[in-house]
């Protein structure tokens, strides 16, 4: 079987000291076996702050894939599910810092404020209008 230069494609793969894949490039999204392994072996359940899990946690790249982000252990963090789910709906922020160290940060609140100053009474009219509401007052009765 003869092939062309075109046809042949390589794969750059990084090995532990075990000769174990750290770094299998941007080749797959999906996170091979032994480097899930590397990864369990790291981690050690779910980065999250505070969070016990250690089962039903996924590989995150922590810079995406589809942004250019690499299947390598050093762009990979545990999460467990729920967490995972977070960092895709923009909840929770994971980075890491010029050191190296894991930064794990949770949004709270997003303010739509634009600095500009408040309206007392349409605040307090809205309060009115929510505390009659709850109480069953329709607005044309007041």
């Amino acid at each position: 079987m003869q092939f062309r230069a075109e046809h042949i494609r390589r794969t750059a793969i990084i090995e532990g000291e075990r000769g174990e894949p750290l770094d299998i490039g941007r080749k797959t999204r999906s996170i091979p076996p032994v480097l899930r392994r590397a990864l369990n072996s790291r981690d050690r359940g779910c980065r999250f702050p505070g969070c016990p899990n250690k089962r039903y946690v996924d590989g995150h790249h922590i810079r995406h894939w589809a942004a250019c982000g690499e299947t390598k252990l050093s762009n990979l963090v545990t999460l467990y599910r729920f967490h995972h789910r977070q960092v895709h709906e923009g909840n929770v922020i994971v980075r890491v810092l010029d050191d190296g160290a894991l930064r794990i940060d949770q949004q709270t609140a997003i303010s739509r404020w634009l600095g500009e100053r408040m309206d007392y009474d349409v605040a307090i009219e809205t309060l009115l209008f929510q505390a009659r509401r709850a109480r069953g007052v329709s607005a044309e009765t007041r």
